[in-house]
């Protein structure tokens, strides 16, 4: 769940209208990196000494978004942020993300035709599939698209025969 401030930060992000690369970059980096997280993170160390690591790190627009977020605590929340930030520019490009669980990798014509089926029912013009393997499904797949989950695997068909059996 995306607390409302880190709904707060991505706006203010996505309305300064910075170069995908330059925040795709800085996500990068800062996700990747868990000693620098802890450094801006950390309340002890001084607002200069972050300042300058965000500028010799950073491309002078995002940086100085990130010294805003690290005098107000708000790096404990960046994950969050940037999730809420791809969820504000995928709305406004008209696109939607999906995800697809699979146990053997559908190929490209059937990923084509899921995809389609969301840009039907979800009217949008483009669709951000992440696949994954996962084995357990036993065969079939499981699509998660927002809050709503499709499941056509076997692994669900067998839990859904054996609920049916149980209420008898």
């Amino acid at each position: 769940m995306i607390s409302q401030r880190a709904v707060n930060y991505a706006k203010i992000l996505y309305s300064l209208k910075l170069k995908d690369e330059s925040v795709r970059s800085a996500k990068e980096l800062l996700l990747n990196n868990s000693d620098l997280m802890n450094i801006l993170e950390n309340p002890v160390i001084k607002k200069q000494e972050k300042d300058s690591v965000i500028e010799v790190l950073f491309e002078k627009e995002i940086g100085s978004y990130l010294k805003v977020i690290c005098e107000n605590q708000g790096m404990d929340i960046f994950t969050e942020v940037m999730d809420a930030y791809e969820e504000i520019v995928f709305e406004h490009n008209d696109m939607i993300k999906a995800r697809l669980a699979y146990a053997i990798k559908p190929d490209d014509e059937e990923l084509e035709q899921i995809k389609n089926m969301i840009r039907d029912k979800y009217k949008k013009t483009e669709v951000f599939l992440e696949l994954e393997e996962e084995a357990s499904l036993i065969g079939g797949f499981v699509l998660y698209v927002g809050d709503i989950e499709y499941d056509k695997s076997i692994k669900g068909a067998l839990s859904e025969m054996q609920k049916t059996l149980i209420r008898r």
